[in-house]
């Protein structure tokens, strides 16, 4: 629906880091390059133009945006912040029971504890990474991406 009739709009997603020519297979290590790979994705279409640029992320904290909203605001695009319209967008054992990625009712149940209702640009802007996750990583190890 966010797409709309546009010919040029594209969604990204750091799920897609995950997915592979033989499916999906999630690595919790490598999560860090992953998000890293996702950005510099968006980051490339927002150069190019494209529109609308969509981030389909489990982003529950404001900081975890950060890197896109920059990016978005440095090009001019207008920044729109969506949630799931669905009535167990805030229910650990519905979210399980859907979820494909085997995420457990408990570990959903901490992402919601820290889930940031409120978010608008300058909460976004103002955001900062918190301590325990900034840390430097070693540089993007290059995979070949299918798809």
């Amino acid at each position: 629906i966010l797409l709309g009739q546009s010919r040029d709009g594209i969604v990204f997603s750091t799920d897609d880091y995950f997915r592979q020519q033989d499916g999906y297979t999630y690595n919790a290590a490598q999560l860090g390059d992953a998000h890293d790979w996702n950005q510099k994705r968006a980051k490339q279409a927002m150069e190019q133009g494209k529109s609308p640029v969509i981030i389909d992320n489990t982003n529950t904290q404001a900081w975890e945006m950060k890197p896109y909203v920059e990016v978005a605001l440095e090009k001019g695009y207008r920044v729109e912040f969506h949630e799931p319209n669905t009535w167990w967008k805030f229910d650990p054992e519905e979210l399980e029971k859907r979820n494909k990625h085997g995420v457990t009712r408990e570990k959903i149940a901490q992402m919601l504890e820290r889930y940031e209702y409120q978010i608008s640009i300058p909460i976004v802007m103002n955001s900062v990474v918190p301590p325990h996750k900034n840390t430097q990583r070693p540089p993007l190890q290059r995979r070949h991406r299918w798809g």
